[in-house]
């Protein structure tokens, strides 16, 4: 069997074009969302110098997550104090794969879980109402303080997003063409 190499990137904070200079810790995890095992070998919590790991894996599909620093408890669940945005590799027999594993900022996490909140609370879900009222406030209060992310992507269109997820998509207005149909400038598509 021929194996794959992986690179993993870990971006700078609140930076996806560059690549983080502190040693992160990688976690790689199967199909079934276990940490991987194979060969005699637990993939977790693996050094990555200079936000860069390179390893070689069995042909898979795997996520990805890192933390730039960990404990682990008696029960083996690890807790870490930044995490990474998740990330799927798809890794080819004999080829290399690489993957870019996102650093967000405090500040979005905030927004994803009020807005998960929020969500859940529109449909009647999860925790009491008055619960989620009061979290959402105080994520809200804290927001307040912690300095917005740098570059726009990382909060983009959320707003437009949630309002997706509430309403449900747009229907798109345009009649699709099909192959060899007119347009109106009397060219074919």
């Amino acid at each position: 069997m021929a194996l794959g190499r992986l690179n993993v990137f870990v971006s700078e904070l609140d930076h996806g074009c560059k690549v983080d200079s502190r040693t992160w810790y990688v976690t790689i995890y199967d199909c079934d969302g276990r940490v991987l095992e194979w060969c005699g070998r637990r993939y977790v919590a693996i050094p990555a110098r200079c936000g860069h790991l390179e390893i070689e894996l069995p042909p898979g599909c795997y996520t990805l997550l890192a933390t730039w620093s960990f404990a682990v408890s008696p029960g083996g669940i690890i807790y870490g104090n930044h995490f990474t945005d998740h990330a799927v590799a798809h890794v080819c027999c004999g080829e290399e794969t690489c993957v870019t594993l996102f650093t967000p900022s405090a500040h979005r996490c905030g927004i994803l879980f009020d807005i998960a909140l929020r969500v859940m609370e529109a449909r009647g879900e999860g925790a009491p109402a008055e619960v989620v009222g009061r979290a959402r406030e105080a994520i809200r209060e804290l927001l307040e303080h912690l300095p917005r992310p740098a570059r726009g992507f990382e909060l983009g269109h959320l707003d437009e997003l949630l309002e997706v997820v509430e309403k449900g998509p747009k229907e798109d207005k345009e009649p699709k063409k099909r192959k060899g149909q007119t347009q109106e400038h009397g060219e074919e598509s």
